[in-house]
């Protein structure tokens, strides 16, 4: 079995893949153009500081690896029993699609469906090994969703493979197999085109994109310069601006802190002793004690404000506060 008429590379072993990832953006990645990198791990500019060769990319959690590769199978085989689809599995982990006009698009697409009844042509598969706790896949009533930075990472393969369609079978807690269906999207993928043009020019041209605040560009900014060397630069007149910015902002947080501090404390004080206590909207605001017991270091003991919503049954009532 083959890819047909899309063009594979083998790169045959992870460090050979790795180094060429240096060379283009992969589907994984390119959530990170449009701020959707889960949990904030990467923005567009600790991409371009990666992709420009100002920093090294980071090492990944190589228990995650291990588990996330021996799981893929058996996930791949439960979603071929469930769909009935005949999957067809690449040579190596390491084969790599290119984006038919622009060289720097990849992807690397676990599955692929040859044969899919009552669906369109070929499609991609994405496999994912989701936490029971994650909830980047929780929708706004805690159903399970399928986060962006993956609706941007199949319709990337999509681009890459040319395909119309794409599932995601996700292993959710290790016990639960969770299919979702992805339709081509053309206004996306001209998005995600434009945005990849603009990005890899940067690349190129060593122009840095727009610095934000995300906790990525920061790890990018603090390993890019970790040391100083003792020189002296004139700054831009914009500079002075964003002096006042910061001041301006560590006024307003360090005030908004002593305001959450106050009402906080209200509330301690209005429970007194009591473990709940119940708001006139329904909601139950809690300070409840917790114990931890002492192994390395002392016994501690503390309690913990919560406002939650109303509870299916209600805590004992006890004195009303004023």
């Amino acid at each position: 079995m083959s890819g047909g008429d899309v063009k594979l590379f083998d790169y045959k072993s992870r460090e050979a893949w790795l180094a060429a990832r240096t060379q283009s953006i992969g589907a994984s990645e390119s959530a990170a153009l449009f701020g959707l990198a889960p949990d904030n791990r990467e923005s567009e500019y600790s991409l371009w500081a990666k992709k420009s060769g100002l920093v090294e990319p980071e090492n990944i959690d190589e228990e995650w690896l291990f588990w996330g590769a021996v799981l893929e199978a058996p996930i791949a085989q439960r979603y071929a029993f469930r769909t009935g689809y005949q999957v067809w599995t690449p040579p190596s982990p390491w084969c790599v699609v290119t984006h038919p006009k622009l060289p720097f698009l990849t992807a690397t697409v676990d599955r692929w469906v040859i044969e899919a009844l009552g669906r369109n042509g070929r499609g991609c598969c994405e496999i994912k090994n989701v936490g029971v706790f994650n909830h980047d896949w929780k929708g706004d009533e805690r159903e399970t969703a399928l986060p962006l930075y993956v609706q941007s990472q199949v319709q990337h393969q999509l681009v890459c493979t040319g395909f119309l369609w794409a599932d995601v079978p996700a292993l959710i807690g290790g016990n639960h197999l969770e299919i979702f269906h992805v339709e081509r999207n053309p206004e996306f993928i001209s998005e995600l085109e434009s945005r990849a043009e603009e990005f890899w020019r940067r690349v190129q041209t060593k122009d840095p994109p727009p610095i934000d605040g995300t906790g990525a560009t920061t790890k990018a900014l603090k390993r890019m310069h970790p040391d100083d060397d003792g020189s002296t630069v004139e700054l831009c007149p914009e500079a002075l601006d964003w002096v006042g910015i910061r001041e301006t902002f560590k006024q307003v947080c360090k005030d908004a802190e002593a305001k959450v501090e106050e009402s906080e404390n209200r509330l301690r004080a209005a429970l007194g002793k009591a473990a709940f206590g119940t708001l006139p909207d329904g909601r139950i605001v809690s300070n409840k004690t917790t114990e931890r017991k002492g192994f390395v270091v002392e016994p501690t003991k503390f309690r913990t404000l919560r406002v939650a919503k109303p509870a299916a049954t209600p805590p004992k009532k006890g004195r009303r506060t004023p």
